[in-house]
């Protein structure tokens, strides 16, 4: 069953907050827009989508390869969330997809996070990360993936220590979340793990900017990065600062514009907030090279998440395309479009080498 009311950034799971997102949903954007599209793809009226896709979503792989082949999804890499995900579970996934090449990606707090709570020491975290990427980048994960944001925050000290690692993790406070703390270990564990990523040609993202509402905002400012990005460490990795950083997505650009090791991936806003994502996407290539910019879906939950994020990019990028029409030249945008939709993330994940099933999505109509 579709539950559009479900999709957005408030996570929790009380009760009395799920019937407030229920009845909220009606005068979302988001929700309509959704239905709008949906309507127009299964040729129903908008009052009658949820019981047309029951109907189409009956035979649920051909529905989902109906919705990826609408916007020409041509692969997705995986992240499991807290739940690392196998290689067979990443199978099933794309069986249903009808064969979609799929790559999973490590998400090392799903690493850091248990040990700590075990009581494990600030050696053996270390020791248990650099294990863990090594172990990912032989068994084919294509990336690594933090969400130190909504951790310890984006403001990483580059100086952190063994020693303030050690400190941090014997002053933890077991009463208080563990997510919250031991913020010399991760801020140290970040810069190690941008050494081993290098040495293994293994990308590793980095949520930025806005999330669910588990997140703190202000420890989501990209430009926290700063110093770290500048460290010999991340000098030698590709590092992917996703989600656009929004609402900061000029500070992404920036970074990508100026740190040689950076990428800027503009996802989840395209499906959060689609109204302006043309000018959003706009702003990072006034500033960032196009060789450095990736999109994405973010989709998670349903796959009309991925379908709407995507649709939603293609619309933004014919928008982009008229707008910079007088500026460049129409070979501009025709290399700047195979780059940022397909060839960035081809070279920067190395796609190429591992499957030769990789196609490109079809930008624009």
């Amino acid at each position: 069953m579709l539950d559009l009311a479900s999709i957005g950034l408030d996570i929790t799971g009380q009760a009395a907050d799920t019937a407030r997102r229920t009845a909220l949903a009606p005068g979302r954007l988001l929700v309509e827009a959704i239905r709008v599209r949906l309507a127009e793809l299964l040729g129903c009226a908008v009052a009658d989508v949820e019981a047309v896709r029951g109907q189409a979503a009956q035979d649920w792989p051909g529905y989902v390869q109906r919705l990826f082949a609408d916007v020409g999804v041509g692969g997705l890499l995986v992240d499991g969330g807290n739940a690392p995900m196998d290689s067979e579970a990443v199978g099933r996934l794309s069986a249903v997809a009808g064969g979609l090449p799929m790559w999973p990606m490590l998400r090392l707090e799903t690493v850091i996070d248990p040990l700590l709570a075990g009581g494990a020491s600030a050696d053996e975290v270390l020791e248990a990360v650099e294990y863990a990427v090594c172990a990912a980048a032989a068994a084919g994960v294509v990336a690594c993936k933090t969400v130190l944001a909504y951790r310890t925050g984006l403001a990483v000290d580059p100086a952190a220590t063994l020693h303030d690692a050690r400190r941090s993790v014997q002053r933890l406070d077991r009463a208080a979340p563990i997510r919250r703390q031991a913020k010399p270990l991760r801020d140290l564990l970040l810069r190690r793990t941008f050494a081993h990523c290098g040495e293994l040609d293994l990308p590793i993202q980095i949520h930025t900017g806005f999330g669910d509402s588990d997140i703190r905002p202000a420890d989501a400012d990209p430009l926290g990065l700063d110093d770290v990005l500048r460290t010999p460490e991340a000098g030698r990795a590709k590092v992917v600062l996703i989600h656009a950083g929004y609402p900061w997505h000029e500070k992404i650009a920036y970074l990508a514009a100026v740190r040689p090791s950076v990428w800027a991936e503009f996802s989840l806003v395209n499906l959060l907030s689609p109204a302006t994502s043309a000018e959003r996407l706009l702003a990072l290539i006034e500033l960032a090279p196009t060789g450095r910019i990736l999109v994405g879906s973010d989709g998670h939950g349903s796959p009309e998440t991925h379908w709407f994020a995507i649709d939603v990019l293609r619309r933004a990028w014919a928008t982009v395309r008229d707008r910079l029409g007088p500026l460049t030249r129409r070979s501009w945008l025709d290399d700047a479009e195979r780059a940022i939709f397909a060839g960035n993330a081809v070279a920067v994940y190395r796609l190429d080498q591992r499957s030769a099933a990789v196609s490109a999505p079809r930008p624009g109509r």
